[in-house]
C-alpha cells in the first residue's frame, strides 16, 4: 500500500508538470501576490490583435503558470495560461479598438485572482484643459521714459570678438547621436566650459503640438518651463512643464537614458497602450493649452508674483503685449498692451525678440541697431551691430523702461536668440547661436560697464556649423542649461 500511494503521488505531479507549457507547475494561493505588476512589460497596441510581454514576480524562482485573463468591460478577449518570469506571445480574439476599456488579470487554476486587475489605457500626454474665464487686458501707453536721440556721443564698449558674424546666418547642423558635448573655444573669454545631454526632447509633430519647434524656456524650482511654436497657426504656441526632479527619479535625466521620452514618444504616435512605466513618465510632463505668444523667445519668471511673463507683438505691428502667465494653468490671467516709443521723436521701436527678469524685478531687453535705426539716431559714433540695452521695472502696477547710454560692440552672431539673467551672478547672457556675452546688468545700466566686464562663450569655430541655441536658464544652484535644437534636447553645463 505505501508503494502505491507513492506511485499515484508520483503520477499526479508528472501529469500536472506537462499539461502546462514548459513543464510549468500551475500556481495555487488564496493570497494576492503584491509585487506583481500586470501592466509593467504587458504590449498591447490600437487596431492589433497581439499581445505580448512578461509577468515578473521576483519572488518567483521556479516555472509557475497562471492564467492570464484579458478583457474589453465584461467582453473576454484572452484566457491564457502563462509561466512568470518567461515571455508569452499571444492572440487575442480580436484588434483592439480606439475606445476599448481593457483589463488584464492573473488567476490560479481555480479562477481566484493572484494580482490586482488592472486597467490599460492608451499612451497619451497629460495636457492641460484651456480655462474658461477670459484674458483680463489693459493698456499701459507707452512704457520708455527717455530719449534715445538726446545723446550727441554714446559711451562704446567692445566686446569680445567671438569670430562670428552678426550679418552672415550661419550654417546649421543636425546631431548626429543620442549623445552630444558642446566645447568652449580658445575664442571664449572667462566661459561656461561646456554643455552635454541631459535629456532628448520629443521632435514628432502631431494634432496636439509641434514638438518641432522649442523655442524660450524658464527653469523655476523643480520644474522647466519650455516654450513651443505652432508652425500651423502664427503667432501661437504652447507651454510644455517638464518636472525635472520626477525625470530624475526615473533615472532619464543626466543619464545614459536619455532618450527615454523619444521611445515614449514613438510609442504614443503608435497608439500604444501605456505601461507602468510609460505612466510614470507622462506624469512627469504636462502639455499646457494652446494661447496667442508670439514668436516663444522673450519669456521670464518673475519671482515677485510667481507667474511666467512674456512679451509678444500684438497684431498691431508696433504695439506689444506682456502676458502674465499662471504656472498651475500654463495660460494667461491677464495681458497689457504697450508701445515702446521715443517720447521726443516719436518713434516707435520693439523688444520682443529678448526679455528677461531678475529675483529682485528688474526687466531687461537688449536690442541690435540696425542700419535703419542708426539713421534715426543722432549719435555719430554707433554702429549697426551694436547692442542696446532698455533696463526698468514695474512701478505703479506698470512697466517702465529707460535705456543705457553705453552700447556694447558687437553682436557675438546672427541671430539674437534668448536673453537671460543668472540673479547670483547679475549677469546678462545675450544668447546667438553657438555664442553669448555675460555682461553684468547694474554695470551696464548705469554707464560703468568696461571690456573687461564681458564674458563670452563660443562653441563653433567661424568655418563651422552649429546647432541653433535657442533657450539658457540657470537652476536654484545656478548651473546652466541650454535648449538646442535640430534635434531639440536639454544640455547641462559640465563643471
Amino acid at each position: 500500500m505505501k508503494y502505491l500511494k507513492t506511485l499515484v503521488a508520483f503520477s499526479t505531479f508528472f501529469l500536472l508538470a506537462f499539461c502546462i507549457p514548459n513543464h510549468a507547475i500551475y500556481g495555487q494561493t488564496n493570497n494576492t501576490v503584491v509585487s506583481m505588476d500586470l501592466k509593467q512589460n504587458i504590449q498591447l497596441q490600437t487596431g492589433s490583435d497581439q499581445i505580448k510581454g512578461t509577468i515578473y514576480d521576483d519572488n518567483e524562482k521556479g516555472a509557475v503558470a497562471y492564467t492570464l485573463v484579458v478583457k474589453n468591460q465584461k467582453d473576454t478577449l484572452l484566457k491564457k495560461s502563462v509561466i512568470l518570469n518567461q515571455a508569452f506571445t499571444a492572440k487575442l480574439s480580436r484588434s483592439l479598438r480606439k475606445n476599448d476599456q481593457i483589463t488584464v488579470s492573473l488567476q490560479d487554476k481555480s479562477g481566484h485572482a493572484v494580482a490586482n486587475t488592472k486597467w490599460m489605457k492608451q499612451a497619451q500626454w497629460q495636457v492641460v484643459s484651456k480655462p474658461k474665464e477670459k484674458i483680463k487686458t489693459n493698456n499701459w501707453s507707452n512704457v520708455f521714459k527717455n530719449s534715445r536721440t538726446a545723446p550727441k556721443k554714446y559711451r562704446v564698449v567692445q566686446a569680445p570678438d567671438t569670430g562670428m558674424s552678426y550679418l552672415k546666418k550661419p550654417k546649421y547642423t543636425a546631431a548626429k547621436s543620442k549623445f552630444s558635448t558642446l566645447q568652449a573655444n580658445d575664442r571664449s573669454v572667462s566661459p561656461i566650459k561646456g554643455y552635454q545631454t541631459a535629456l532628448l526632447l520629443p521632435t514628432v509633430s502631431t494634432k496636439l503640438v509641434n514638438w518641432q519647434l522649442p523655442q524660450g524656456s524658464v527653469m523655476h524650482g523643480r520644474y522647466l518651463y519650455v516654450m513651443y511654436e505652432s508652425e500651423k497657426r502664427k503667432n501661437y504656441g504652447r507651454i510644455v512643464r517638464y518636472d525635472i526632479q520626477q525625470l530624475q527619479a526615473l533615472g532619464v535625466w543626466q543619464t545614459g537614458q536619455a532618450d527615454r521620452l523619444r521611445s515614449l514618444e514613438k510609442r504614443i504616435n503608435q497608439h500604444r497602450f501605456a505601461t507602468t512605466n510609460d505612466d510614470r513618465l507622462i506624469q512627469a510632463i504636462k502639455v499646457g493649452p494652446e494661447f496667442h505668444m508670439g514668436h516663444g523667445q522673450a519669456v521670464a519668471y518673475n519671482a515677485k508674483d510667481n507667474h511666467l511673463w512674456l512679451v509678444t507683438l500684438a497684431k498691431k505691428s508696433r504695439q506689444q503685449r506682456l502676458v502674465r502667465i499662471k504656472l498651475d494653468t500654463l495660460y494667461p490671467s491677464d495681458q497689457h498692451k504697450f508701445t515702446f516709443r521715443d517720447p521726443k521723436n516719436h518713434q516707435s521701436f520693439h523688444g520682443e525678440q529678448t526679455f528677461s527678469m531678475d529675483d529682485d524685478g528688474n526687466v531687461a531687453i537688449v536690442s541690435m541697431i540696425s542700419n535703419k535705426t542708426k539713421k534715426n539716431l543722432a549719435a555719430k559714433n554707433i554702429k549697426a551691430g551694436d547692442l542696446m540695452l532698455y533696463r526698468g521695472n514695474v512701478q505703479h502696477g506698470k512697466l517702465q523702461l529707460h535705456m543705457s547710454r553705453t552700447v556694447v560692440r558687437n553682436k557675438p552672431g546672427y541671430f539674437g536668440q534668448f536673453l537671460s539673467v543668472n540673479s547670483r551672478t547679475d549677469q546678462l547672457f545675450y544668447l546667438t547661436d553657438g555664442a553669448y556675452y555675460a555682461i553684468p546688468a547694474s554695470k551696464w545700466a548705469r554707464g560703468a560697464l568696461n571690456k573687461s566686464d564681458i564674458k563670452s562663450g563660443v562653441y563653433v569655430s567661424p568655418k563651422q556649423a552649429t546647432r541653433e541655441f535657442e533657450s539658457q536658464v540657470w537652476d536654484q544652484n545656478g548651473r546652466s542649461y541650454l535648449i538646442v535644437n535640430r534635434g531639440a534636447e536639454i544640455m547641462h553645463e559640465i563643471r
